[in-house]
C-alpha cells in the first residue's frame, strides 16, 4: 500500500515535470519567433534607410550636375547659384558621413530629405527664371534689330526736324520713367524651412523685404534695369548693403549709399519685384523709412515700425 502511494506520487511528479517542460518549450518558441520577427523588421528598416540614403545622395549629386550645365550672364544670379551649390555640397557631405549604427539615423535621413527638398525647390525657381531670361533675351534681340531699322528710317525722314525730334525726345524721356503702382516694405525672419514670416520685433528682424509693382510702360526702354533700395534707420542712417559695403549710386542729382539693389529685365509690361536687405546687426526700435529708386528717380517710399 505504501509502495503504491509512493508510485502515484512519482507518477504525478513526472507528469508535472513533463507539463513544465512543455510550457517552457512553448514559451521559448514564442520568444524565439518574436525575436526573429523583430530582427526581420530591423533588417527591413535598415534596407529602407540604406536605399533612401543612396537615393538622397544620388539626388544631390544630380542637382550639382544640373547647376553645372546652367549658363548665366547675370553676376548677381551667378553668386546666388554658387551659394546654392555650396549648400548642396555641404548637405551631400553630411549624408556621406551618416553612421549606420546611429540610433537617430531615421530622424537624420528625414531631416536631410526635407533640406534637400527645399534646395530642389529653389533650383526649380532658378531654372524657370533662367528659361524666362533666355526667352526674353531672344525677344529683345529681335526688338533691338527692328528698333534699329525703324530709327534709321526715322532719321532719314526727319533730318530737317531736329528741334522737333529733340522736343519729342524730352517728352519720351519724361514718359519713360517707370511708375510703381504699389509699394510696400516690412521686416521678416526666415524659418528653417525657408518660409518668410513678417515681424515687428527689432531683435528678430533678419531681412527688410520691399516689394513693388511696376506699371505697364510701352515708352520706357526695354532691357536691363536696376532697382536701388535705401533703408533709413530711426536715427537717420542709411543701412549698408552687406555685399557692397559703403557703395553709392546717383539719384536726384546727388550721390548716396544704398541698402540693396536688384537687376532685372524690363519688357514694358507690369511686373512684381521684391528687393531684400540682409540685416547685419540687431536693428534699433523705431520707425524706418524705405525708398526705392530706378534710373535715379524715386518711384516708391513708405515706412514701417519695429519695437
Amino acid at each position: 500500500m505504501e509502495e503504491n502511494t509512493r508510485n502515484n506520487k512519482n507518477t504525478k511528479l513526472l507528469y508535472a515535470l513533463i507539463a513544465l517542460l512543455a510550457i517552457t518549450v512553448v514559451y521559448m518558441g514564442y520568444k524565439l519567433n518574436s525575436q526573429s520577427t523583430q530582427v526581420s523588421s530591423l533588417l527591413d528598416e535598415n534596407n529602407v534607410i540604406t536605399t533612401e540614403r543612396s537615393e538622397l545622395e544620388q539626388g544631390l549629386e544630380e542637382m550639382l550636375q544640373q547647376y553645372d550645365t546652367l549658363n548665366v550672364d547675370n553676376e548677381e544670379m551667378k553668386a546666388e547659384i554658387l551659394q546654392q551649390k555650396a549648400e548642396i555640397s555641404e548637405l551631400l557631405e553630411r549624408v556621406k558621413k551618416l553612421k549606420k549604427d546611429d540610433g537617430s539615423l531615421r530622424w537624420e535621413i528625414d531631416k536631410l530629405k526635407k533640406e534637400a527638398g527645399t534646395l530642389r525647390d529653389i533650383m526649380k525657381g532658378y531654372l524657370v527664371t533662367i528659361d524666362s531670361l533666355n526667352t526674353m533675351n531672344k525677344t529683345l534681340v529681335a526688338e533691338v534689330d527692328n528698333l534699329g531699322n525703324s530709327l534709321s528710317e526715322v532719321n532719314e525722314a526727319y533730318t530737317g526736324l531736329s528741334e522737333t525730334v529733340k522736343d519729342q525726345n524730352e517728352l519720351i524721356k519724361a514718359g519713360s520713367v517707370l511708375v510703381a503702382t504699389t509699394f510696400s516694405a516690412e521686416a521678416i525672419r526666415v524659418r528653417n524651412s525657408g518660409a518668410q514670416k513678417a515681424t515687428n520685433r527689432a531683435a528678430k528682424a533678419e531681412m527688410i523685404k520691399s516689394c513693388v509693382k511696376l506699371g505697364q510702360n510701352k515708352i520706357a526702354k526695354k532691357g536691363p534695369k536696376t532697382l536701388y533700395l535705401r533703408v533709413i534707420s530711426p536715427d537717420g542712417v542709411v543701412l549698408d548693403d552687406k555685399n557692397n559695403m559703403g557703395s553709392t549710386f546717383n539719384f536726384n542729382n546727388v550721390s548716396g549709399k544704398y541698402s540693396a539693389k536688384r537687376q532685372f529685365d524690363y519688357d514694358g509690361t507690369s511686373k512684381d519685384i521684391c528687393v531684400f536687405h540682409t540685416v547685419m546687426n540687431t536693428l534699433p526700435a523705431g520707425q524706418y523709412i524705405v525708398e526705392m529708386y530706378e534710373s535715379g528717380v524715386l518711384i516708391g517710399k513708405t515706412t514701417f515700425d519695429l519695437r
